[in-house]
């Protein structure tokens, strides 16, 4: 086979790949449109949780699909949306507690107590029907990505096509870069509680995993807890720093399958290459290439 053959072979693979895969994007796209302008249609809507007082059931970074429930049909357990009375801005996500006989209800979350209020029907804005995991996160970057998805398209328009996807690479990764480190969804936790010991002697620090990754809550010079995205911990404290303040740290505990899954990642470019190859060098390059050689 002749190199112009196959280059013309590795072309029509290529373009193959590509339109498979863009087709395949247009459709899930135009689904996802499609359910999405039903269920606002039907009244549907959405909110990120924010805080975690919802536990592992719907942790920091959750996407709520909520929509509008007939307020007698409420028991507890059920999980609503709502605004507290006399606060029409605030919006709470929590369980239904207690039903009482003049029809109002009572709200609670997975962590914290009984809130203090009791809700009619004006107060609900509707049921929670499904909630998924760290998709309030991308919501939250959106504008981030969005811009830089705009930035990074128009920097491929302005270059040479050989160069386009290894700028697509590097460019893409630094908006994703700035996203992580502005919103720092994967590894973060909130302070509920550093209370002296009811045992005597140091202190136990209480916390909650607020990220997408497990996290580690180390005492000073003693025990340490894993934790899990909504997941509350406690370490007791006894031993001091050299300042003689009681610590705890923070970090990453990241298992090793995301260490396999971030090392795969990065041969993503080179197994693109393998199995679609990289694209023809224009007339210009392969006559900078061959004098490059000549020299």
């Amino acid at each position: 086979m002749s190199s112009h053959a196959a280059t013309r072979s590795r072309r029509t693979r290529k373009d193959r790949w590509v339109r498979a895969a863009s087709w395949s994007l247009v459709a899930v796209l135009l689904a996802f449109i499609a359910f999405s302008l039903v269920w606002r249609a039907e009244g549907g809507r959405w909110e990120r949780v924010e805080t975690p007082s919802m536990g592992t059931v719907a942790p920091v970074g959750t996407l709520l699909w909520v929509k509008p429930v007939d307020f007698a049909s409420l028991r507890p357990g059920d999980f609503i949306t709502f605004h507290p009375p006399g606060s029409k801005g605030a919006i709470y996500s929590h369980r239904v507690y207690k039903r009482y006989a003049d029809g109002s209800i009572s709200t609670k979350g997975v962590i914290p107590a009984p809130d203090p209020w009791r809700l009619r029907a004006g107060d609900v804005v509707g049921s929670v029907r499904m909630h998924w995991w760290g998709v309030g996160w991308i919501v939250t970057a959106a504008p981030v990505l969005i811009i830089g998805g705009l930035i990074v398209a128009a920097v491929r328009s302005m270059l040479k096509r050989s160069w386009r996807l290894p700028a697509t690479i590097i460019l893409g990764s630094l908006v994703l870069t700035v996203a992580i480190g502005w919103y720092r969804p994967f590894v973060n936790a909130q302070q509920l509680a550093f209370a002296p010991s009811a045992h005597g002697g140091g202190a136990d620090a209480t916390y909650v995993g607020t990220g997408l990754l497990p996290i580690r809550l180390q005492a000073q010079g003693g025990p340490h807890v894993d934790l899990r995205d909504g997941e509350v911990g406690t370490v007791h404290v006894s031993s001091v720093d050299k300042d003689g303040r009681l610590r705890v740290s923070l970090r990453p505990a990241i298992p090793m399958w995301w260490w396999i899954v971030l090392v795969l990642v990065c041969f993503v470019p080179a197994l693109y290459s393998l199995l679609i190859g990289l694209p023809p060098l224009s007339a210009e390059d392969e006559s900078a290439a061959a004098a490059a050689l000549q020299t």
